[in-house]
């Protein structure tokens, strides 16, 4: 029998910067912008890749270690079958939940503030000018917004103190990132609640350590 194999848990630590990004973005306004909430985002959609791909690896060592539990099978294929096709992280978080046996609804919470999350990273890292602004006749300057704004207002976490549409204006707010770290912490912890109780999950420690780790911030 080859030797046991483990592996080194990072995603826990990408949510630590996130949720000090959150912590720093309560301290108040520098120009109208609280740059750490865009640290905050982002780090928080970087725990999540962190996570599901680290799933693969703790079900990987529960094999090798001698697990019979069917569910660990399809975990495996599932998300390993999503990084062979490149599928998104919101994908992966969708077919491990389909191998747990309980999916989750695209159309309710937590998922969709789990996808906005996400459209709102793709935005910031791969930002591009579709924030456009209009001036009609009469000289009068209108912002026509992207359509993830419009879903982001409607959270209440976007800047309300100013007219520019800017989208790294508006979520440069603590609320905004208070909402990325919630949503953060949620999402690992519906993954950890779906998977079924069993020899796996009896004092597992990875477990234990994802749970206490991924803790809303303290408001």
């Amino acid at each position: 029998m080859q030797p046991l194999k483990g592996f080194i848990a990072d995603s826990y630590h990408l949510y630590k910067i996130a949720v000090n990004g959150y912590f720093k973005s309560r301290e108040g306004f520098e120009i109208h912008r609280q740059d750490d909430a865009l640290v905050s985002i982002v780090f928080s959609a970087l725990a999540l890749e962190a996570f599901i791909n680290e799933m693969l690896s703790l079900a990987k060592d529960a094999k090798q270690a001698g697990s019979t539990e069917v569910f660990l099978d399809k975990l495996i294929n599932s998300i390993s079958e999503s990084d062979s096709r490149r599928k998104t992280t919101c994908k992966k978080f969708m077919l491990t939940s389909e191998a747990l046996d309980s999916i989750f609804n695209k159309g309710e919470s937590p998922y969709q503030d789990f996808a906005d999350l996400f459209s709102l990273r793709d935005c910031l890292v791969h930002l591009k000018p579709e924030d456009n602004i209009d001036i009609d006749e009469s000289g009068k300057i209108n912002f026509l917004p992207r359509k993830l704004i419009k879903r982001l207002r409607s959270k209440g976490i976007c800047q309300q103190h100013t007219q520019i549409e800017s989208i790294t204006l508006l979520v440069s707010t603590a609320n905004a990132a208070m909402w990325a770290c919630n949503t953060a912490s949620i999402m690992v912890n519906a993954i950890l609640d779906k998977i079924p109780q069993s020899d796996f999950t009896t004092n597992n420690e990875a477990i234990n350590l994802y749970r206490n780790e991924f803790q809303p911030p303290v408001q």
